[in-house]
């Protein structure tokens, strides 16, 4: 799809009756990776230990050696496919839109600020940031992602960051070509949602 004319763009708070529009844009653009996500991490060590552990346990259980081997695959399947939902649901944080001719919803993006940040230069952390597939490749995560550093520089803070998945080559592109840079900074959770913060790359950018 052609830019859209950026005059006609506005980037503000998201309404409540835009809230199921907003959900099935973040639904849509995490549905396209997952199966992706999902892979990838279960040929990480900690899933691949989990699984062997797993096996190991259940041939003193279970009469069938297949049963044993497959049973924990299917067990850290479900697992990680339950954490990557639960990602994929709307942000406990603000939402803000940006909306095309005062009317059509063509992209959010959520941020708040990051917690346990650098004492004096407190970060804004931006949790998801998703365009309408039928405004892709126009201009949109572009200008969502130049609105969010604006909020985050209005509101003192020096430095943004955002974890990406690894397989999401698209965006990792489009965010190192902002100047964002992939920090050492881990993850936390629990369970699956551990491992799949575990896997996610962390940007950050100086403001």
């Amino acid at each position: 799809m052609p830019p859209l004319e950026k005059d006609k763009l506005i980037f503000r708070e998201m309404l409540e009756s835009e809230l199921e529009i907003v959900m099935e844009m973040l639904k849509d653009g995490s549905r396209e990776t997952e199966n992706r996500l999902l892979l990838y991490a279960m040929t990480r060590p900690a899933a691949l230990l989990l699984m062997a552990v797993g096996s190991s346990a259940l041939r003193f259980v279970l009469s069938s050696f297949a049963a044993a081997l497959l049973l924990p695959v299917v067990c850290v399947a479900a697992l990680l496919k339950l954490a990557l939902h639960w990602r994929a649901g709307l942000p406990r944080t603000r939402i803000w839109v940006a909306v095309y001719d005062g009317e059509d919803v063509c992209g959010c993006a959520a941020f708040d600020p990051k917690p346990g940040g650098r004492p004096g230069s407190p970060a804004l952390e931006l949790h998801r940031l998703a365009v309408c597939r039928w405004h892709r490749r126009s201009g949109i995560a572009t200008f969502l992602l130049a609105a969010f550093e604006e909020r985050a520089r209005k509101g003192g803070h020096r430095q943004a960051t955002l974890r990406i998945d690894p397989v999401n080559r698209a965006a990792i592109a489009l965010f190192e070509k902002h100047g964002y840079k992939p920090s050492l900074g881990g993850g936390g959770g629990g369970g699956g949602a551990r491992l799949c913060s575990s896997i996610s790359l962390e940007y950050v950018k100086d403001l």
